[in-house]
């Protein structure tokens, strides 16, 4: 009897516990991250910019559902997601979850707001069907609102929820010029860079032919310029510097005119200039045996696309550690041209990106040729600097900011049938940098949280020659010692039972 008043008493003990803890969690969220990237953990920066939140965050979620499993825990995750949000703003976030796939109006409503509904495939019975569901939200703070039409999975959910909020909630976005009147391409060419630099500022155009006052600039973007820059407008752009500007210059020192099969030198001034604050960028065409590829058409019994790989396009996976590459994984480049410092040591100068231990550089001009050969020799300028960054007492004793990568076409979109996507890394290069430039932390470590890219290591001809003969030939001298070992054993115990006296 006694026993059994104490296993009930245990029994009350810990559903009491169990309770209790229930209660307590209830109103206490907590959870510990042990992922590599911290994806479930918020960034510093996400907190700072709800601290700095004053109105009500009103977030409506229009969510159909009766989702499949893989879409509901997306759902899911994303809710903890605001509870963490919630957390952090003082209680500032209102969370409203709407179905609109329960009235007509409710759908033409969201439909209004600019979330509309997604065709998805759904498995019944053994029947497959298409489910027409609603995966988005509205934040809204105060009298103005962002839409996010479709809620996704992974870390890239925080990014998108801070930067609507951060669009919100900022007064007067600094302003961004962008140097035009040289060549440069158009801001329509520049779709992803444009959209990812409005979230925090106000990219305006700026011809220094004209006089103007840069100093309401926070920073000013050089980019691929093909006509000459007068010393005139340099003298303006020394004069910005000199009052602690920070500029941002992609440089093309070479050109690539695949259409004619040459390569040729490019000579604005604008190499001159950059050469006397200390930073000699080199009229040569880096090639890099880690690059990208290029589609050709090969041609036998009949044409079909190949993808084949090109040098002239390297593959940029070894950068320092500087705020302007924290988070970068891969860039890919075309065209670049290698960088050196012949300034003095009054000011800082730091390599921010280099090519592989297997690159070489080429002198202009050059012909290309899609199907050649490349051997070892073609690769004997290991680690070339593709980008720098440099601050200091450039013009005057005030403080100024210069960054340079050695490819103005970069982050180039394009426009119509030449559109083309650009890798997420060089808009991430690009949006750090003018945020190190303007001395504002931005959403610079949100922007690269996460893993974008894992590169395989490449080997030399060597190794590869090591591994597959390692892999064949081991295995069979493992099976040759454990024969020979067994043949021993048995003939040691084969001789032992010989011996006179020994009972078998």
């Amino acid at each position: 009897m006694r026993f059994k008043n104490n296993v009930i008493a245990r029994l009350i003990l810990v559903l009491s516990c169990l309770i209790f803890l229930n209660i307590l969690t209830s109103y206490v969220f907590f959870r510990i991250d042990f992922t590599a990237d911290k994806r479930y953990t918020l960034d510093k920066v996400t907190k700072r910019i709800l601290r700095e939140v004053e109105d009500p965050i009103i977030i409506t979620m229009y969510v159909s559902e009766d989702l499949p499993p893989d879409i509901s825990r997306t759902i899911r995750d994303f809710k903890h997601l605001l509870t963490e949000y919630n957390k952090h703003s003082s209680k500032r976030i209102e969370i409203e979850e709407v179905n609109p796939n329960l009235s007509e109006e409710v759908e033409v409503k969201a439909i209004e707001v600019g979330i509309h509904p997604v065709p998805l495939e759904v498995r019944e019975k053994d029947q497959v069907k298409v489910q027409k569901v609603f995966l988005g939200l509205v934040i809204q703070v105060g009298d103005k609102s962002e839409t996010i039409p479709l809620i996704q999975p992974g870390i890239a959910m925080e990014y998108n929820l801070s930067t609507l909020i951060k669009r919100l909630t900022v007064q007067d976005k600094p302003k961004i010029g962008y140097v035009v009147g040289h060549g440069e391409p158009s801001l329509r060419t520049l779709e992803q860079m444009t959209k990812e630099l409005s979230v925090l500022y106000d990219l305006k155009t700026i011809n220094l032919s004209h006089r103007m006052n840069l100093s309401d600039y926070k920073a000013i973007i050089i980019l691929s310029p093909f006509e000459e820059i007068s010393r005139r407008e340099f003298k303006r752009l020394d004069n910005y510097l000199g009052t602690g500007g920070s500029i941002f210059v992609g440089i093309d020192r070479v050109n690539g005119i695949l259409n004619h099969g040459i390569g040729v030198g490019v000579n604005t001034n604008l190499e001159t200039w950059l050469e006397e604050k200390g930073i000699l960028v080199e009229d040569a065409f880096i090639v890099d045996r880690k690059c990208s590829t290029v589609t050709v058409q090969e041609k036998r019994y009949f044409s079909y696309p190949q993808q084949v790989n090109f040098p002239y396009l390297p593959l940029i996976t070894d950068f320092s550690s500087h705020n302007i590459t924290d988070g970068i994984e891969a860039m890919i480049l075309q065209f670049a041209s290698p960088m050196t410092y012949v300034g003095d040591s009054t000011l800082v100068y730091q390599e921010l990106a280099w090519t592989s231990d297997m690159s070489g550089k080429l002198k202009v001009p050059v012909s290309f040729n899609i199907g050649q050969v490349w051997k070892p020799k073609d690769f004997l300028f290991p680690k070339q600097a593709v980008a720098a960054a440099l601050h200091g007492p450039i013009v005057s004793d005030q403080e100024a900011r210069l960054c340079v990568i050695g490819d103005g076409n970069f982050i180039v979109n394009g426009v119509g049938d030449q559109k083309i996507t650009i890798q997420p890394d060089n808009i991430n290069f690009i949006a750090n940098a003018i945020d190190w430039l303007s001395d504002d932390s931005g959403l610079m470590s949100l922007r690269t949280k996460g893993v974008e890219s894992r590169p395989l290591n490449e080997l030399t001809d060597s190794k590869v020659l090591f591994i597959k003969y390692f892999n064949f030939l081991f295995p069979l001298l493992l099976v040759v010692i454990h024969g020979l070992v067994q043949f021993r054993r048995r003939a040691l115990k084969r001789t032992r039972l010989m011996r006179p006296g020994v009972v078998k």
